[in-house]
């Protein structure tokens, strides 16, 4: 990866990719992908109660037409196209999180969820299969303030700065 030489791009030099880019996005790509094969493939039937029980056109429109689904592990690409819309919905807890923190109010958690959720710049960056960086940098970025408001609740709370700096350290190697 940190040898990869694009001739392609920037020409007629070329580009030195792998030491040209914030590399987080892509490594926690890969985290995702190489966990996601420890999974292994099994398949879950519906239940046959509730399939006696709905009409015909219901059961069509089911995965898998109502018959047993299958998981397990995804491709490469698979997660990559995945990777926005999981890291979009992380950092809308993540902002939950923070505004509750922070205004020790449930409602006003909601409802900044609900304001993030619907922004349409978050939404752009949160799409399946727009893979770039800024989906994994807002959450980062989302995970490194809500640590760092956490850590200055007590003077006793000074051990939630650790995991906020790591948070900054994968945030700083999303988008810089």
């Amino acid at each position: 990866f940190f040898k990869w030489y694009d001739y392609m791009s920037w020409y007629p030099i070329g580009r030195p990719v792998g030491t040209t880019i914030y590399p987080g996005m892509q490594i926690a790509s890969v985290g995702i992908w190489e966990t996601m094969k420890k999974i292994p493939e099994q398949k879950v039937a519906y239940p046959a109660q509730i399939l006696a029980q709905l009409p015909k056109w219901v059961i069509k429109k089911l995965p898998n037409y109502g018959k047993a689904l299958s998981f397990g592990p995804m491709s490469l690409n698979d997660v990559c196209c995945m990777v926005p819309p999981w890291f979009g919905s992380l950092s809308t807890f993540l902002i939950f999180l923070l505004t509750v923190e922070c205004s020790e109010s449930i409602s006003a958690g909601v409802v900044a969820a609900f304001i993030m959720s619907i922004i349409p710049a978050h939404i752009m960056r949160s799409v399946g299969g727009g893979y770039d960086n800024e989906a994994v940098a807002v959450s980062a970025f989302s995970l490194v303030l809500w640590l760092w408001c956490r850590s200055l609740r007590t003077p006793r709370s000074w051990l939630w700065g650790v995991p906020a700096g790591l948070a900054y350290m994968a945030a700083a190697s999303s988008w810089g």
